[in-house]
């Protein structure tokens, strides 16, 4: 069932593999991160693919919390709530993950092998609502639809803080999942392009 609202949001369900010709060089990035020269040098060489499964449903607490006294119909209250389930595979390297993440705002902490902990947030935004000036001027062009979904990450320990928006672009005439990504730590900003083949 189609939920009222979200015809234009991007769904990322497929498995989709790492574009490196069309993609940035991501170790400048990795850098900032302060992720492991050793970690680095598999990942620039590795298979990189991810299983993603986006489902949306409709919250019934969230129904219940916004339904105001008068309201009949508790239906007309209910909050369409995203869900992507995610599987990094890393081969060879062992760096794989996986977790279910919403996309609603809300704050997620999570441990992953590569970037360690990370207070991580994810929400449909409109593409005029990218933070990045950079990204926003080439997605509003590129991008295929008029949502994207804004990943925020960050890493208190380390020092470095993310825009990620993951949507969809037409490159060279076909369709590929894009992330593009703004980090800065300090004073340095680094932006990328992360490009994957999948479904079409």
């Amino acid at each position: 069932m189609a939920v009222p609202g979200f015809k234009d949001v991007p769904d990322l369900t497929g498995i989709w593999v790492l574009n490196r010709k069309l993609s940035t060089d991501p170790d400048e990035v990795f850098v900032l991160q302060a992720v492991p020269w050793v970690v680095r040098k598999v990942l620039r060489h590795a298979r990189l693919s991810l299983q993603i499964h986006q489902t949306t449903s409709l919250s019934k607490e969230s129904a219940c919390k916004n339904a105001s006294p008068e309201s009949s119909d508790l239906a007309d209250n209910f909050k369409p709530v995203t869900t992507l389930r995610m599987t990094q595979t890393v081969h060879p390297g062992g760096f794989d993950s996986e977790g279910s993440y919403l996309v609603d705002g809300s704050q997620q902490d999570i441990s992953l092998p590569i970037f360690g902990d990370v207070q991580m947030q994810l929400q449909f935004i409109d593409r005029s609502d990218i933070l990045e000036d950079s990204i926003r001027q080439i997605l509003e062009v590129a991008s295929l639809s008029e949502k994207v979904i804004q990943e925020l990450a960050h890493n208190a320990s380390k020092g470095w803080e993310a825009e990620v928006i993951w949507g969809f672009e037409e490159l060279n005439g076909k369709r590929y999942l894009t992330r593009n990504i703004s980090t800065t730590k300090e004073e340095k900003k680094v932006i990328a392009k992360m490009v994957y083949d999948g479904p079409n």
